[in-house]
């Protein structure tokens, strides 16, 4: 691989890393966009289309919300592609590369996570001053460290391994390759796992089955499973009465009124919203998406307390406390926040500091988990099952396509969100609050397991070739299995997966040792 290469493959890690930073997570790292791009890069379009839908499934549960930090599918969708096409040896080498990459590229996204602590740190003492742009500057450092944790390891792994890889790959013997195989098909497994946890409650868990049922027995295919879903999702929850009621968790940001006094002009509300799209800049482990929050507020915090420079200094100290939310949907904490600042700095004599934190710490958990449940937990694996499906058809329009679906569900749902946090005030705590807001929850909570179901079934392909003698006749495993019940072990590899999971298993362990098992059975030719 020449070093030109290597440069382009990193930067490309490095920028799709940073989107997810400093653009709102517009899902341009995830495996069904890298892996077909380093494909293109690299003159092969076609395997990296394939190889970014097999590492689509097998990363389908890691993702990135609050503080933790998943495997960096980033970097090993890239590597594992890159290698793919540099040995030779196609898919086989993807998830060898892959998922050892992605494990220890983790140990990069918590050393940017860990020294943009000393950036929020240093915003603080800028903050004294008044001083934002210097606090800026820590954003933009911030980000640039992100970029460079996943662009260094790239850089490094590609110009010291790819000669390594293929020698290696090439002196793999055939019934290793099998097992390497069958860890492919395996892991999945894990990801519908990590899905079915964190979307699964005992009253909701039947609707998994229901869409594993469904693809099983009429191989309706996920998308036909998933539009099913979402119809039996607004049946069902179209006959619920709304339970409308303000809950203890938001009542402490009922402060918050409708209007800015006339201070802000459309051009300031687009732009605070342009700024939201930052809120996870230079993210660090202590304060998470604090400086990021202040930055986006700056230019409005510049116009009201232009002749106030104390005030001034005081509100951006105030926005670098710690601030977590999904980015998609932190409009309205961002507009309910600026309603207060307008009102403050009019002399209000009832906003105190303790009623804008207040506010934005009653939001920010509620509205965390709407836009991870729907947004994380629903909408990116049902429309990433469905691409990943389409990938491994060759289809060439896969990831665009999935780019253009969550992205135009991205930008409508950020722009509504916060014009409705403006509109409304404290009237949106009351949607918030009420059974409205649960009711759409728990239709995405029902299409999302019908969906993970759909994927079990249709994409999780473990079967074995195991046969048995009765008489003079040959009887297959698989067949009598099938008997019983069509795709019933992706089924159980899932159902165990999810038992340990819920059991709080380590999941790089729980990985390690799927990895172990697939290897071993795939070896011996128990499972292919």
């Amino acid at each position: 691989m020449s070093i030109g290469t290597a440069i382009m493959l990193s930067i490309l890690a490095g920028f799709a890393y940073w989107t997810r930073r400093f653009l709102g997570d517009w899902f341009l790292d995830r495996p069904i966009v890298v892996a077909p791009i380093t494909g293109l890069i690299m003159g092969d379009f076609h395997l990296g289309l394939i190889v970014g839908g097999t590492l689509e499934l097998i990363f389908m549960g890691a993702t990135d919300i609050g503080g933790s930090v998943p495997p960096n599918y980033n970097i090993g969708s890239i590597l594992g592609a890159a290698f793919a096409i540099s040995s030779g040896q196609g898919i086989s080498t993807a998830v060898l590369i892959a998922v050892p990459a992605a494990l220890l590229g983790s140990f990069a996204e918590l050393l940017a996570k860990t020294v943009s602590v000393f950036f929020i740190h240093a915003a603080d003492r800028m903050a004294d001053d008044g001083n934002y742009k210097g606090i800026a500057r820590m954003l933009h450092l911030g980000n640039l460290v992100h970029f460079l944790a996943d662009a260094i390891p790239t850089f490094i792994a590609l110009t010291l391994g790819a000669n390594a890889v293929k020698a290696i790959m090439n002196d793999i013997p055939h019934w290793l390759q099998n097992g390497i195989t069958a860890t492919g098909d395996l892991l999945p497994a894990l990801g519908f796992a990590l899905l079915l946890s964190t979307l699964a409650s005992p009253a909701m868990f039947p609707f998994y089955f229901i869409g594993f049922l469904l693809a099983a027995y009429t191989k309706m295919g996920v998308l036909g499973v998933a539009v099913m879903a979402l119809l039996v999702a607004i049946v069902l929850q179209s006959r619920k009465p709304d339970d409308d009621h303000f809950d203890a968790e938001t009542e402490i940001a009922a402060t918050a009124t409708t209007g800015h006094g006339g201070v802000l002009d459309k051009k300031d509300l687009r732009l605070l919203w342009l700024r939201s799209f930052g809120l996870q800049s230079a993210f660090s482990f202590d304060r998470m998406q604090a400086i990021g929050f202040a930055w986006a507020m700056t230019p409005l915090l510049r116009k009201i307390y232009r002749n106030q420079p104390q005030e001034f200094s005081l509100a951006l100290k105030r926005h670098l406390m710690f601030i977590n939310t999904n980015p998609w949907v932190s409009g309205p904490i961002f507009a309910m926040t600026a309603d207060l600042e307008i009102r403050k700095a009019l002399g209000e004599q009832d906003i105190e500091e303790q009623a804008i934190q207040g506010l934005k710490s009653g939001l920010m958990g509620p509205l965390a988990g709407v836009g991870d449940s729907m947004f994380q937990g629903t909408l990116r694996p049902v429309v990433a099952g469905v691409m990943a499906g389409l990938a491994l058809q060759g289809n060439p329009l896969a990831p665009f396509l999935f780019i253009a679906i969550v992205n135009a569900v991205h930008i409508f749902v950020s722009w509504y969100t916060f014009k409705k946090g403006f509109d409304m005030g404290d009237q949106f705590l009351g949607v918030l609050a009420s059974g409205r807001i649960r009711k759409v929850m728990e239709g995405a909570t029902m299409t999302g397991l019908m969906a993970v179901g759909a994927l079990t079934a249709t994409w999780l392909t473990v079967s074995t070739p195991l046969t048995y003698h009765v008489q003079k006749a040959t009887v297959s495993l698989q067949t009598m299995l099938d008997g019983i019940m069509p795709d019933i072990l992706p089924l159980a590899a899932t159902m165990l997966v999810f038992w340990l999971v819920r059991r709080r298993f380590n999941t790089t362990r729980i990985m390690l040792g799927m990895i172990v098992v697939g290897l071993v059975l795939g070896s011996f030719n128990i499972i292919k």
